[in-house]
């Protein structure tokens, strides 16, 4: 599946925009929104636990190393034109109750405590050494330590 609609079925819970707000953080000299930041740690822990369970990606669109932990920079790019939007969207069951899953497991976290998770990510500590540009991440070469690291997830969200 493409990023673009998980964002936009992620944006779709919180039609209020709790937790994918568009106030203006500051981190490791970088202004963000807060939102964004949020909705890029949402889809990356989604693929890394996706692919932990099914050693497949389930999000098709590369993820790059970026200061603040992983993003999708079309995400990223885009996030005020879908901020503004409630879309619909359609998307398989079986992923739709995955996604929930995670979701729900995601809800009480902060920003910042989701940038401190994906910070623990080997590949983007690999790669976030690399301070002229954001290089896109092979999160497959570590399917074998995202079933570890996530395998208490898995199992309490029944995956």
């Amino acid at each position: 599946m493409d990023a673009e609609t998980i964002a936009k079925y992620y944006l779709s819970k919180d039609p209020e925009r709790i937790l994918f707000n568009n106030h203006v953080v500051v981190k490791n000299h970088r202004k963000f929104y807060e939102g964004n930041a949020r909705l890029n740690k949402y889809l990356f822990l989604t693929q890394v636990i996706y692919l932990a369970k099914y050693e497949k990606k389930l999000i098709k669109d590369d993820f790059v190393a970026y200061e603040n932990g992983p993003i999708i920079d079309c995400i990223r790019k885009g996030f005020p034109i879908m901020f503004a939007r409630n879309e619909k969207v359609s998307i398989p069951s079986n992923i739709k109750t995955f996604l929930d899953k995670i979701y729900d497991s995601l809800i009480n976290a902060s920003y910042e405590e989701l940038i401190e998770i994906t910070h623990e990510d080997p590949e983007w500590i690999e790669l976030s050494k690399d301070t002229f540009h954001a290089p896109v991440m092979n999160l497959e070469k570590n399917i074998d330590e995202y079933k570890h690291r996530y395998k208490g997830l898995i199992e309490a969200l029944h995956l």
